[in-house]
């Protein structure tokens, strides 16, 4: 009896490891599948093969840092790469008008211009703090204008030094940079404003 009882567990055990083997096989076999087909996927229309999707974001606490009379502070670089499309929030103080005497330029170094910040109201107490964003896109070289992102920086274009109050910030998320390899040698920034 107690043989008997031992064969059976035996092929108990071999029926399960069989199953078990097979299970796993199975799974590796799917995986592979799954990483072959994703790795052959086309690129998603209007994105090069060369597009690389970035999903960090920096947010820099100004508060407490000072920034000298006329000078600047790096915020962002993606050098070698342009910016595709991203975005800037920026939270700094401001005038009774809402205007903040800091100006977040945006280009590639050393051709550095303003960015365009739009006001967000709800979100602002003119004459403390206020709050802006931008989209940030590098644009095409066409008709001897390029417009080429790979920096983000703060300037103070006062005559004093500034320091940030509570709360000062800039959040940087750049959605999509690429190789910048199609900028014209000796090419120029557009600076309109």
């Amino acid at each position: 009896m107690q043989a008997k009882k031992t064969v059976i567990f035996a092929l108990v055990a071999s029926v399960a490891s069989m199953i078990f083997v097979a299970y796993m096989g199975a799974i590796n076999a799917s995986a592979q599948a799954s990483n072959t087909s994703s790795s052959s996927k086309t690129p998603a229309p209007g994105i090069s093969q060369t597009t690389v999707i970035l999903p960090p974001q920096a947010v820099i606490e100004l508060e407490g840092k000072t920034i000298p009379a006329n000078d600047f502070i790096p915020l962002y670089d993606t050098a070698p790469y342009m910016i595709k499309s991203g975005h800037i929030d920026a939270k700094l103080p401001c005038d009774a008008s809402s205007t903040s005497p800091l100006k977040i330029l945006v280009g590639q170094v050393p051709n550095l211009i303003p960015a365009n910040l739009t006001l967000i109201k709800p979100l602002s107490t003119p004459g403390k703090m206020c709050f802006y964003q931008a989209d940030v896109v590098s644009q095409p070289y066409t008709h001897g204008d390029w417009l080429c992102i790979t920096d983000i920086a703060i300037r103070n274009p006062t005559g004093t030094t500034m320091t940030f109050p509570p709360t000062s910030s800039v959040d940087i998320g750049a959605d999509q940079i690429a190789s910048d390899a199609g900028m014209a040698a000796g090419t120029s920034m557009s600076t309109t404003k």
